[in-house]
């Protein structure tokens, strides 16, 4: 018992370093959190500025010793054609990714049904657009 008690006096942060330890992690979260804004204002940002600002958030976040940023950084420099084409025209496949959502969710409440006529049906109902006339209301 005795040696294991000093084994964890000899591993504890001393008093004297623990503040440094603190005020450490708390830059480093600091930082992690600019990262992330940062980004956030890439996204935000359209066209040339946007073009911009990811080249710089690149290089911050490749010089980082924060390996998820790093990971990121690297991810999206191999798919960089791509997400210029994203910053320059606005556009992005929430839509698509939304709907297939939704189906997915129709699917699973068909599984009770009789028929895929059924599902299909609830589909175009649900995301076709289809708007028919309901008895009783005008």
């Amino acid at each position: 018992m005795v040696g294991r008690t000093q084994h964890l006096n000899r591993t504890a942060t001393p008093p004297e370093n623990r503040e440094t330890h603190r005020t450490t992690r708390r830059a480093s979260q600091f930082g992690v959190y600019l990262l992330k804004e940062q980004f956030r204002q890439v996204i935000a940002v359209k066209g040339a500025d946007g073009r911009l600002l990811l080249q710089g958030w690149l290089r911050w976040a490749s010089r980082s010793k924060l390996a998820p940023f790093v990971k990121l950084a690297r991810s999206i420099r191999r798919h960089l054609p791509a997400i210029h084409n994203m910053l320059d025209s606005g556009l992005s496949n929430a839509r698509i990714e939304a709907n297939n959502v939704h189906l997915r969710v129709l699917t699973r409440q068909a599984y009770g049904y009789r028929s895929a006529q059924a599902l299909i049906t609830m589909a175009n109902l649900r995301r076709g657009g289809l708007c028919p006339p309901l008895p009783g209301r005008s």
